[in-house]
């Protein structure tokens, strides 16, 4: 990841969050909604992994399977 102090969580307003709120305990915790990888400030490749976190909540491995490994 490129030097970056902190992470911008998702906002937790979004109604996936308010749906699911597995998902919401899961982000205040620091763990990928979708697995239980830790999330850290070093947990991402690149900028663009970096802002898909901040919307989905996704860890930098969960992305890769969805949208493939680039």
């Amino acid at each position: 990841m490129k030097d970056q102090n902190t992470l911008l969580k998702p906002d937790m307003n979004k109604p996936a969050f308010q749906v699911f709120p597995r998902r919401f305990d899961r982000v205040i915790k620091d763990v990928c909604v979708t697995c239980d990888n830790k999330i850290t400030d070093n947990s991402f490749k690149d900028e663009i992994s970096i802002k898909e976190y901040s919307i989905s909540g996704m860890c930098q491995e969960c992305q890769d399977g969805v949208f493939g490994a680039g």
